[in-house]
């Protein structure tokens, strides 16, 4: 049943048309009950043809819900969502903000909470926002001064790995130009895992505007991080 509304769905986006989003949705429907590997795939074409903030939520939420995605691969997308203004409520900016706190990014935890209270979707007096309001302010204090001295010096030398954490840092921080920067280096030195950091760099490009840098980065992610990658280039077709 899922392949043939999949091949309704080629049919009517032939020569430039647009199939209707209930085929779509029945597709996506079908396939998530029954855990079919094609389910990812047919979200993001959902989102590439109906890109609206509830239709991304629902679509990484769907790749989060039945796929094994590990620590980072939650961050990346949650980061995923904030770039396409898809986070709701306050269960989305709990998660994001903690996954940013556990990684180490408390400038970003702390952006991102910033963005919920300006939504109305948090409140800061209330837990577990008021906790990690305190821990991210702490942990961020003067964080921002020492960015261009940490990028200099992790361009100067040293491991791909720092190299891409301080990316990350940078990443955090909007400063996405900067970021790229630091993860083309990385992608440079031994040891470095090419796949993370090419979607950390796709990502970067992705935010920064450069959609044909970001597109080379992101196509060139495998493994286990691939389908990430393939929800950014969704995006990037469609940025918000």
């Amino acid at each position: 049943a899922v392949a043939d509304l999949q091949k309704a769905i080629v049919q009517q986006t032939a020569n430039g048309g647009k199939a209707p989003e209930e085929l779509y949705k029945r597709a996506i429907s079908m396939a998530y009950k029954a855990k079919l590997p094609s389910t990812p795939e047919i979200s993001r074409q959902w989102v590439a043809a109906y890109p609206t903030a509830t239709n991304w939520r629902d679509a990484i939420g769907i790749y989060r819900n039945m796929s094994n995605v590990d620590d980072q691969g939650t961050l990346d997308l949650f980061r995923l969502a904030r770039a396409a203004k898809a986070l709701n409520g306050e269960a989305d900016y709990d998660r994001y903000a903690y996954a940013a706190l556990m990684k180490g990014y408390p400038g970003e935890a702390k952006a991102v909470i910033d963005e919920g209270i300006a939504a109305g979707a948090v409140d800061a007096k209330k837990s577990p926002f008021k906790e990690m309001i305190q821990a991210a302010n702490q942990k961020a204090s003067g964080e921002a001064a020492t960015l261009d001295s940490a990028a200099s010096k992790a361009l100067a030398g040293g491991t791909a790995k720092s190299a891409l954490t301080t990316g990350d840092l940078l990443y955090g921080y909007g400063r996405y130009d900067k970021a790229a920067e630091l993860y083309r280096a990385a992608l440079k030195r031994p040891g470095a895992d090419a796949s993370l950091i090419n979607l950390h760099l796709g990502m970067a490009l992705a935010r920064s505007g450069d959609k044909a840098g970001a597109t080379a980065a992101l196509n060139a992610v495998t493994g286990s991080r691939a389908e990430i990658a393939k929800y950014w280039l969704a995006y990037l077709g469609n940025p918000a």
